[in-house]
């Protein structure tokens, strides 16, 4: 009887030091990663911003209206070509010296999506796009 506890109690000390040896070596690791990550300098991207030259000032995005028509007011990059894209229209125009540019659209009954669309230098494009409806039924 006492070989058996003897035999159970250093079985006992050796399994233990394995386990002990296995959770000391998976600490070290896991240390040495968090490390590694640490040293690593850390580059965060800087999303390029896109050139918002192009803005649409005058009528106001879901804006209401009873008139059959609408002056499209706004501003760009001076002396560039846009294509202004509505239910009814479709305008190539100028902007100004200045950057300004207007036009005059039809507007059909509900809902009228208007698209400004400039087309850079780079063959880049940037849009602009509102929405504006035209009901007759308007409270006075």
């Amino acid at each position: 009887m006492r070989k058996e506890v003897l035999f159970a109690v250093i079985f006992g000390i050796i399994l233990g030091g394995v386990i002990l040896y296995g959770i000391n070596l998976a600490n070290k690791s896991v240390n040495s990663i968090k490390e590694e990550r640490a040293a690593e300098p850390t580059t965060t991207p800087t999303p390029a911003l896109p050139d918002k030259s192009l803005s649409i000032i005058s009528p106001q995005n879901h804006s209401v209206t009873s008139d059959k028509t609408v002056t499209l007011l706004g501003k760009d990059t001076p002396a560039s070509g846009l294509a202004i894209i509505s239910e009814s229209d479709d305008l190539l125009i100028e902007t100004s010296p200045e950057g300004t540019f207007s036009a005059r659209l039809n507007l059909i009954g509900g809902e009228n999506t208007i698209t400004v669309t400039e087309l850079k230098n780079d063959n880049t494009t940037i849009t602009e796009a509102i929405t504006i409806i035209q009901s007759t039924n308007l409270p006075e």
